[in-house]
């Protein structure tokens, strides 16, 4: 884990504050998981936005290699 130090405005501080008090947990616990869930997971909201609609289309016959085929009439598969 490395250190690091930044500033907040005094409204910033007391939100956190009251969190921390409110979770029973550290600020920088707080940051630490705030920077974690909005940087660290694009591919994990890419990935819960794909199983979302998974499905949708389930009642749908439909043959993706007819699709893709007629697609791409002009390249060879």
């Amino acid at each position: 884990m490395k250190r690091t130090q930044i500033y907040i405005d005094d409204e910033t501080f007391g939100k956190l504050k009251s969190e921390s008090s409110l979770k029973g947990v550290s600020i920088s616990e707080i940051i630490r998981d705030s920077v974690h869930n909005t940087l660290g997971s694009g591919v994990e909201k890419i990935i819960r936005a794909t199983d979302s609609v998974s499905g949708v289309w389930a009642d749908r016959d439909f043959d993706v290699d007819a699709f893709i085929r007629s697609a791409r009439k002009d390249r060879k598969i």
